[in-house]
């Protein structure tokens, strides 16, 4: 009996010895983001925004958002270095609290930096285990320190762009996707840049979003992608989760637009003797939203009639994007390489060296099916 009690109060005294290395709230620096810029050849400047929870009532000053009890202040500072753990080191001499990381969303890259390489400006944020493997990562055309010091309205520059990622619309590529794309090849990284201020407001006061997407060959920047071309390579990857295809009928005045419902596409890859082909699979159905034309799209006939349209306008899009990233850029951030690999595991290993040359001269073709499968919950047309 005396030894059941004993264990018992052991066990006790395992289950109340609490949180040794806790961190209160108040003692430390939440990171929102971190952006990394080259300020010339030996040095670095790493930008943090700071994240510090205000009492209830005590906000004011820079406040920008609301979260628990009461107001954040939101502040960037930065530190310099000869790398980034060095710069990160100085920016710590200048807070009066310990640097966070359980908190970061979003890590920006300045263009110039980028195009140098980002293999190490990211390597830091990859080795310490502190930084969220789960940030996006982005592309600046300005500093990166600029966009993390918008003054922008209820939510922080950080949190502006991670909610503008999460939504999926363009690119989105977070720090563990950018490290399992290095370790295979080419990578992509949607670029930020800042919207023009309203009228009346400083250069400062507005926010960044993401426009275009920086092509990189191996780690190195080389170019860049419309958002057009975007949504092409997007559809190649099967990374389309909605959609809006506006179609101009032949012979029609106006437009129909259509929301998409589901999309699957495969890369189906073949080698014949010395020949690399890959065909790009494509089925779709979609449901009209929109019908400014006098079609009667309740007719079968004109169905079958858009629907070829529509396979012609996606594949218009499909070739656009190959011809930009295949052709001219020769970054194979289509998955090209990852589908002859799966499929001829052998002949890959013995190519695969001589991939770059091999990649441009891969034959594309297309082989695209779209279902127009609901008119909608009415139509006006009848009226007309």
């Amino acid at each position: 009996m005396r030894m059941m009690l004993y264990l018992i109060g052991l066990t006790c005294t395992f289950l109340l010895t609490g949180c040794w290395d806790r961190a209160e709230v108040n003692d430390v620096a939440l990171i929102k983001g971190v952006g990394v810029d080259r300020i010339d050849d030996n040095t670095i400047e790493v930008t943090v925004e700071i994240s510090v929870p205000q009492a209830l009532g005590q906000g004011g000053g820079q406040g920008q958002g609301q979260g628990g009890g009461g107001l954040t202040q939101v502040a960037a500072r930065s530190g310099k270095g000869k790398t980034v753990p060095e710069a990160l080191e100085k920016l710590q001499e200048q807070l009066p609290r310990k640097i966070f990381w359980g908190h970061s969303e979003v890590i920006i890259i300045n263009e110039k930096l980028a195009k140098e390489g980002i293999r190490d400006s990211i390597d830091y944020f990859i080795r310490d285990p502190r930084p969220r493997i789960r940030s996006y990562v982005f592309v600046a055309k300005e500093s990166a320190k600029e966009i993390l010091s918008l003054k922008t309205q209820l939510y922080s520059p950080s949190e502006v762009l991670w909610d503008m990622a999460e939504s999926q619309t363009l690119m989105h590529v977070t720090l563990v996707d950018l490290l399992q794309r290095l370790v295979s090849g080419d990578v992509f990284i949607p670029m930020v840049h800042k919207l023009p201020p309203p009228k009346g407001k400083k250069s400062n006061e507005t926010i960044a979003y993401i426009y275009r997407t920086a092509i990189f060959k191996k780690d190195k920047m080389i170019g860049s992608i419309d958002d057009e071309l975007t949504r092409g390579v997007k559809w190649i990857q099967n990374d389309v989760k909605d959609s809006q295809i506006t179609l101009l009928p032949e012979g029609a005045q106006g437009y129909i637009s259509m929301t998409l419902r589901e999309a699957d596409v495969k890369l189906v890859p073949k080698i014949k003797g010395d020949k690399w082909e890959i065909t790009i699979k494509t089925r779709t159905t979609e449901e009209i939203v929109l019908n400014e034309t006098n079609i009667q799209v309740k007719s079968p006939k004109e169905i079958n009639s858009l629907e070829k349209q529509l396979v012609k306008q996606l594949e218009g899009r499909l070739k656009r994007a190959v011809k930009k990233v295949q052709k001219e850029q020769k970054a194979d951030i289509l998955g090209f390489g990852e589908a002859f690999e799966r499929k001829y595991p052998k002949e890959w290993r013995e190519a695969k060296d001589k991939w770059d040359d091999i990649y441009p001269q891969v034959e594309v073709k297309y082989d695209i099916e779209t279902t127009i499968l609901r008119m909608g919950a009415g139509t006006a047309t009848e009226a007309r």
